[in-house]
């Protein structure tokens, strides 16, 4: 048994199902654009992070196992290849979000002391902050990264055996309230790292590319 499982959540990258929120301004290619760039950038995370083993849960069947395996190729960094050569694939399971949130965390302790869970829209993350979420499993048994929006941007555990997620309303202000609510309906400890942000609409998209740029500058 591994120390810990990072488990990403991902849409399968179909333009007009992908970052809708953002056609309008950017158009259905442009989205979709954007919803493979934060999907790039969340999986070398995780890869670089080398906390243990990385699951891509997608939402949907691949038809097309060559296509997915040629995405991957060009999704993967060179210099994280020989980890993800160990990326496990794996499909969502559930009738929501949260029952499939529930399914993948229970799988995942299965396998690993600790379970790391992260969607594919919060361009901050990084190898530090899923360091600290691992760091705080060692005294709760459940951490979770607050979004300002009022949601959040990853979900850890080391014991969910009396959670459940299903049937919560999602993309609403009070996702983290209700889920700290439910923590507490379960006996279950938690602990809340830095509060982050992902992108969901066009001024979250204008804010990344700034920060973008910002962080060239800096390099360069």
């Amino acid at each position: 048994m591994s120390e810990c499982c990072l488990i990403q959540f991902a849409k399968r990258p179909v333009a007009g199902l992908v970052k809708t929120r953002l056609i309008p301004e950017l158009g259905a290619a442009r989205a979709l654009d954007v919803h493979e760039a934060l999907l790039r950038k969340t999986l070398n995370v995780l890869l670089e992070s080398d906390l243990g083993p990385v699951e891509l849960w997608w939402d949907a069947h691949w038809d097309d196992a060559d296509a997915m395996q040629r995405f991957l190729i060009a999704t993967v960094e060179p210099s994280h290849m020989a980890q993800a050569r160990k990326l496990m694939i794996r499909y969502q399971e559930g009738a929501d979000l949260g029952e499939r949130m529930s399914h993948a965390l229970a799988q995942g302790l299965r396998q690993s002391q600790k379970t790391l869970l992260v969607g594919s829209d919060c361009p901050v993350i990084t190898p530090d902050y899923l360091r600290q979420a691992m760091m705080a499993l060692d005294h709760s048994d459940v951490v979770l990264g607050p979004a300002e929006d009022g949601g959040y941007v990853l979900i850890g555990a080391r014991n969910i055996t009396s959670l459940s997620l299903c049937g919560m309303a999602w993309s609403v202000e009070t996702v983290l309230q209700a889920t700290i609510a439910r923590l507490g309906d379960a006996g279950l400890s938690h602990q809340l790292l830095p509060v982050s942000w992902d992108v969901d609409d066009y001024s979250d998209y204008l804010r990344w590319r700034q920060e973008e740029e910002r962080s060239h500058s800096r390099v360069d």
